[in-house]
């Protein structure tokens, strides 16, 4: 997960200089449903920070290692709230600027 979501940040900052947002990278905490430990490595977090991308942790209680999408889920409620997103997966990239895109955040949509 860690250099997927390097190579995103750093495709975001490039393609879009000019974007104001936030850019939040969620990272499940060790607990009984991970064999191993799943946070980011001292290096990969540092390179995030390096392009403004912020780490937000979560706790995984329901799914872990074995259902690792479900983790999307439970990543929502780590959240700034009252604030409008987008997700992104981390392996995404961003290949134009992304302040081109008419996000409407007055209506709740999922694609």
């Amino acid at each position: 997960m860690g250099y997927k979501a390097l190579l995103f940040s750093a495709s975001l900052c490039h393609h879009s200089p000019d974007f104001q947002g936030k850019s939040l990278i969620a990272e499940p905490q060790p607990g009984p449903k991970w064999p191993n430990d799943p946070r980011l490595k001292l290096d990969i977090f540092e390179a995030l920070k390096g392009l403004d991308a912020g780490v937000v942790p979560f706790e995984s209680k329901h799914f872990g290692t074995d259902y690792a999408y479900g983790n999307k889920i439970k990543m929502l409620s780590a959240l700034p709230k009252s604030e409008p997103f987008v997700s992104f997966d981390t392996d995404a990239l961003i290949t134009d600027n992304l302040m081109y895109v008419p996000f409407d955040f007055d209506r709740i949509a999922a694609a």
